[in-house]
């Protein structure tokens, strides 16, 4: 089993493993791999060569390289592979699959190479810590990585007798001997000569002769036989084909003339090399001598290495950065009770503007009480109608009369600082009822006003509407809270397994603080954008062994109708076209997946700036459920 086939997961096109690596036997993949050793020393054998990588050393193997993983003392290592699908990022790179990438280069401690560690390191700690949308972010930052490595990392030479990458400073040379190495790779089979290499690129032989050799130490003769040997190790050693036959079907004229060649570079001839190699190829997933680390326990290594980068940026301004680790156990004691009861208040004006929609916002509140508040110009029959609308729709409903109250008017209400206000005061506080009004009111074409309502009178749910919606779903008991934090363990049905709420907030007094007095628009935008402050959240919760499903959402400053009109400066008088409070979404972001868990179910979070995220955590199944016995029906 030479070859090895990478599985990649629907909708994550990177295979991450970290592991302490004993021996990881020969193998080759179609496609493209970074190994990074974030401790300790670990071998690596790739084609003819042989690197010694230590920490901080990035290797990458190209597709079709033959190679393999050993360590030769009992030091622990820790190596990070990321593997990333050829066919997915193909997209975006079309020549990816015959790009050939050299990272380990005579200058280990270049810019553009630490810009390359730092760039991995990122998606590394961000797949580790399963930050809210991680395989989105992940994924363009793999993108980044590419541009990268295709600009200053697609070229290779020979320093004595290893292949190193080289940061060639003419972006022409580079890109232009990068086609020809991939042309040359692609076509190795075939007859190729010096003058199909110059009509392509519109040169002179001459002069493509020399920057060749000036590049890479070789002639173009000699460069050709070094790609058919290097490529040749694969059937060598996948296949039982005669020499005599390997050597003609790589493009050599005569038996003797590759065996010279493959003995120059490998120090010995294919016969001897297949006889000493082959019992170290790969034979199963057995073979493989690793031991895989979790991810809790590399996210401080990560985190050390990251912050040898961090220590050489320099900023103008202060950004406070937040480390919190926090344990919590399922059956930690109560710590308070959470069971909030709506009253929501709703007019005849409301049902007027929104039609068939206002039915539909109020029952994803589920409020336990909705009033209507009638007004002077309202009839009896206008608010008895309604009554008998919401109590078909099986709403409790009373109405009473309106009256003119001075409340606060903070455009904070309208941000994502409004919905942390509310939860930290009524979850922390224990307010078993509270009233909201569903709608701002007055001129339906003023889109904000500064009201603390959960809908904007055209309809467009605001931040502090999913705060309300959260509320009306969660019932039980508190087990930690912390300034930035609180796990909720909720009141499941008689036997049915617990339930958990985590919500992760982050905020600085100004904000807070500006959802509890006047404030107006420009003084709120103003707060968001100088609170940068970054907190990290390492929650390792301990529950019951089994499968959990984890669904995460998150909402930040960007995520709704005042960051719309805050990139328009809060024009005066203006309106949004008609019906588009209907196609403007603000649901906060969503992630989903499911959680095999013995011990302990970690959670981290990452918030740049104010911003909040919470998690329902719910059990699937336990282990003896999840998978059947031998014999077992499923």
């Amino acid at each position: 089993m030479l070859f090895e086939k990478i599985p990649y997961e629907d909708d994550f096109p990177l295979q991450i493993t970290i592991a302490d690596i004993r021996d990881y036997p020969i193998h080759y993949h179609q496609d493209i791999e970074f190994v990074f050793v974030l401790k300790g020393t670990v071998f690596l054998r790739n084609g003819y060569c042989t690197y010694a990588l230590k920490e901080g050393d990035l290797f990458t193997n190209s597709g079709h390289e033959v190679h393999q993983l050993y360590a030769d003392s009992p030091e622990e290592n820790t190596v990070a592979l990321i593997q990333i699908s050829t066919r997915f990022f193909s997209q975006y790179f079309p020549n990816l699959s015959k790009s050939c990438y050299r990272t380990y280069v005579a200058n280990p401690r270049s810019a553009l190479l630490d810009s390359l560690r730092e760039m991995l390191l990122q998606i590394l700690y961000r797949c580790c810590s399963r930050d809210f949308n991680y395989k989105t972010e992940c994924t363009y930052r793999m993108i980044d990585v590419l541009k990268l490595l295709e600009k200053h990392f697609n070229l290779f030479i020979f320093d004595g007798d290893i292949v190193v990458g080289t940061e060639d400073r003419n972006p022409v040379v580079t890109e232009r001997l990068s086609r020809i190495i991939g042309y040359i790779y692609e076509h190795y089979r075939e007859k190729i000569t010096l003058e199909d290499l110059a009509e392509m690129e519109h040169l002179s032989t001459f002069y493509l002769s020399h920057i060749i050799r000036d590049s890479t130490g070789m002639n173009f003769r000699e460069f050709l036989c070094f790609a058919r040997v290097e490529m040749s190790e694969i059937e060598l050693l996948e296949t039982d084909k005669k020499i005599s036959r390997i050597a003609r079907d790589i493009g050599f004229s005569t038996t003797s003339y590759y065996e010279n060649h493959f003995t120059r570079w490998f120090r010995h001839s294919p016969e001897e090399h297949r006889r000493m190699y082959l019992p170290k190829v790969r034979k199963g997933a057995d073979s493989i001598q690793i031991s895989e680390l979790p991810h809790i326990a590399v996210i401080p290594i990560l985190r050390i290495a990251l912050s040898a980068f961090n220590s050489q940026t320099v900023s103008d301004s202060v950004i406070q950065t937040h480390r919190i680790e926090v344990t919590a156990d399922s059956d930690d004691p109560s710590l308070g009770y959470v069971e909030n009861k709506l009253n929501l208040q709703i007019t005849c004006r409301d049902y007027q503007d929104l039609g068939h929609h206002l039915l539909g916002h109020i029952s994803n509140l589920h409020p336990s009480r909705v009033t209507i508040l009638a007004s002077d110009q309202d009839t009896q029959e206008q608010t008895d109608k309604l009554i008998r609308i919401l109590e078909d729709g099986g709403f409790y409903t009373e109405a009473c009369s309106q009256t003119e109250t001075r409340f606060i008017r903070s455009f904070g209400f309208d941000t994502v600082a409004y919905p942390i206000v509310l939860l930290s005061r009524l979850i922390r506080t224990g307010v078993r009822w509270t009233t909201a009004s569903l709608r701002d009111p007055g001129d339906p074409m003023v889109v904000l006003k500064g009201e603390s309502s959960l809908l904007t009178s055209q309809g467009i749910r605001k931040p502090s509407f999913y705060a309300y919606k959260l509320l009306s779903l969660t019932k039980g008991d508190i087990i930690s809270w912390g300034k930035h934090h609180c796990v909720i363990r909720t009141r499941p049905p008689q036997n049915a397994p617990c339930s958990y709420l985590v919500i992760c907030s982050n905020i600085n007094n100004d904000l807070y603080n500006s959802c509890l007095r006047d404030t107006s628009a420009y003084q709120v935008r103003q707060q968001l954008n100088d609170f940068k402050d970054e907190l990290f959240l390492s929650l390792s919760l301990r529950v019951d062994p089994g499968i959990y499903s984890v669904i995460r959402y998150s909402s930040s400053p960007s995520k709704g109708v005042f960051s719309y009109l805050s990139s328009m400066d809060f024009p005066a008088g203006y309106v949004l076209p008609d019906k588009f409070g209907e196609l403007f979404h603000t649901e906060p972001n969503m992630d989903l997946y499911i959680e095999d868990v013995l011990t302990f179910l970690n959670l981290n979070f990452t918030i740049q700036g104010a911003g909040i995220q919470f998690v329902i955590i719910h059990p699937k199944a336990k282990p003896s459920e999840a998978f059947p016995k031998k014999g077992d029906t499923p």
